[in-house]
């Protein structure tokens, strides 16, 4: 029997919860929490950046546009100042995600090891069904991620992604 994937119709915010990134002060592995809402859209709550290795700490409280609204910024690019959401790093800091790899001559990356399960349920599904929410994780992924061709080999970036996080 083929393995399905049923759209579950998350959006890359839900996993926004916890992010693993590289500590820019020792490249050990490190946590950015939310004390409180995780959601980027909530104004007043502090981040906090956490490594394990070397005891490094900071915090993070989004600055509000005249709405009082947090300034959110959707893209691959950092802008300081904004609360960053889509790329390669954490939304409130800008440090490198630790789960990140080279894959199709692109780079595959994921928040933290739910959002790597998520991708992987994807990835390996034989079957997956059509019309996914235009704003979810699955109607997003980049035409590289979803192709059948490329399966085998981001099921492998997977796999070293999932043993990295799980060292330590």
């Amino acid at each position: 029997m083929k393995k399905q994937f049923k759209n579950q119709h998350r959006m890359l915010e839900s996993f926004g919860y916890e992010f693993l990134v590289v500590c820019p002060n020792c490249n050990s592995k490190s946590k950015v929490i939310s004390l409180g809402d995780h959601s980027p859209y909530g104004t007043g709550i502090i981040r906090r950046f956490l490594c394990l290795h070397c005891g490094m700490t900071k915090e993070f409280v989004p600055k509000n546009n005249c709405f009082n609204q947090s300034i959110i910024s959707y893209g691959s690019k950092w802008n300081d100042g904004f609360i960053n959401i889509g790329g390669t790093f954490d939304w409130y800091f800008g440090y490198p995600l630790y789960l990140q790899i080279p894959c199709c001559g692109q780079t595959l990356w994921a928040y933290n090891l739910e959002h790597l399960e998520h991708l992987k349920n994807y990835v390996q599904a034989e079957l997956r069904e059509n019309h996914p929410y235009y704003l979810s994780v699955e109607s997003r992924l980049p035409l590289w991620i979803k192709s059948a061709k490329n399966r085998d080999v981001v099921l492998k970036a997977i796999s070293k992604l999932e043993q990295k996080a799980n060292q330590n």
